[in-house]
Parts: structure tokens; C-alpha cells; sequence
């Protein structure tokens, strides 16, 4: 058996051709509940049908639709085991001259997405003693390119918010382990 068959495993930013997308498919042919989630469930039309999937429209941007999303999760499976924060944007450009509404927009999905997901499930997890949470970060927070100084920026947060979350819950003497991913090659939208 499986160490993760059966765990429901929530997953942002599943969309066709992405990470997400991916790591959908490893979980469920590990036998996990999948909860797959995308801004647009157009972009995951291919497992809307599938019953490995349970599909929700997930806008990480939003606090509304992350508490509806988790909500209907928690109804449906009555627990989350493995929250996978896996959303995010590429912003290119010097960061000098990248309008600050798309560094904005930027941290908005990447840190605050993030951040959102972890507020709303941090308490349910921990109230079971269980469960785990996954950040992608970049190997860009540890060695900075030029034109990518705010999608750098916003993947520095990430490593930065993983370690202090670690470190809460050791203090707090609970076991919530997480874990940040630093290096994925993939196309980005």
C-alpha cells in the first residue's frame, strides 16, 4: 500500500501542461483523493470527468474562493491531508521598470495565494496533528537573474514563509511538516 493512498491531497494551479496538472495525475495513480484546482475550470477540462478528481475552481487571489473551495473540500472528504501550493505567475522585466501593479499582481498569486491557503488549513491540520503542506519556491530565490526580479522576490517570500512555518510549529511542539520545491524545470504561461 501506498504511504499516501487515500489522503486527500489539495492542489492549486492544475491547469493543462503545468506542474499542477502533473502532480494530479502522480497522486491519483497513488490512489489519493485529488482535489485539482484552477482559476478557470476550463483549463482542466480533461478531469472533470474522470473520477480520480475532485475538480473546484480555485482563484488563490481571492479570499472568498478559498474559503468556499476548502469548505466544500472539508464537506465533501471531512479532512485535508496535503495541501500542495502550487499556483503561480511569471512577471519578466527589469524590476525597476515592471509596473508595480504586475509586482502587485505577482505576490498577490504567488506569496498572498499561498499565505491564503496555509491561514485557512494550518488550523485544521494542526487540530488533527496531522498533515502537510507543500510551497513551490525557485532556485531563483537562492541565485537571482536579471528580468526576473519579482517573480525572484515573490519565490524569496515563499522560502522565507515555509521556514518561519516550520519553525511555529516546532515551537508550538506540533508535527505539521512542510516542504518547499526549489527547482522544476516547466514552460510557464
Amino acid at each position: 500500500m501506498d504511504v499516501y493512498e487515500k489522503q486527500v491531497v489539495v492542489i492549486t494551479g492544475c491547469s493543462a501542461g503545468g506542474i499542477g496538472h502533473a502532480l494530479a495525475r502522480e497522486f491519483a495513480s497513488r490512489g489519493c483523493l485529488v482535489v485539482a484546482t484552477a482559476r478557470s475550470l476550463a483549463s482542466i477540462s480533461d478531469m472533470q470527468d474522470d473520477p480520480r478528481f475532485f475538480v473546484q475552481e480555485l482563484d488563490v487571489s481571492s479570499d472568498e474562493s478559498v474559503r468556499h473551495a476548502l469548505s466544500t473540500v472539508l464537506e465533501r472528504f471531512g479532512r485535508i491531508d496535503v495541501v500542495v501550493n502550487n499556483a503561480g505567475v511569471q512577471c519578466v522585466g527589469p524590476i525597476a521598470e515592471v509596473p508595480l501593479s504586475a509586482i502587485e499582481q505577482t505576490f498577490n498569486t504567488n506569496v498572498f495565494g499561498s499565505l491564503r491557503l496555509i491561514q485557512a488549513v494550518v488550523p485544521h491540520m494542526a487540530s488533527r496533528k496531522k498533515g502537510k503542506i507543500v510551497n513551490f519556491g525557485s532556485v531563483t530565490a537562492l541565485a537571482p537573474l536579471p528580468w526576473a526580479g519579482t517573480y525572484t522576490a515573490s519565490k524569496a517570500a515563499i522560502h522565507a514563509i515555509s521556514d518561519t512555518l516550520r519553525y511555529a510549529f516546532n515551537d508550538l511542539g506540533k508535527h505539521l511538516p512542510e516542504n518547499v520545491v526549489a527547482h522544476v524545470m516547466c514552460q510557464m504561461p
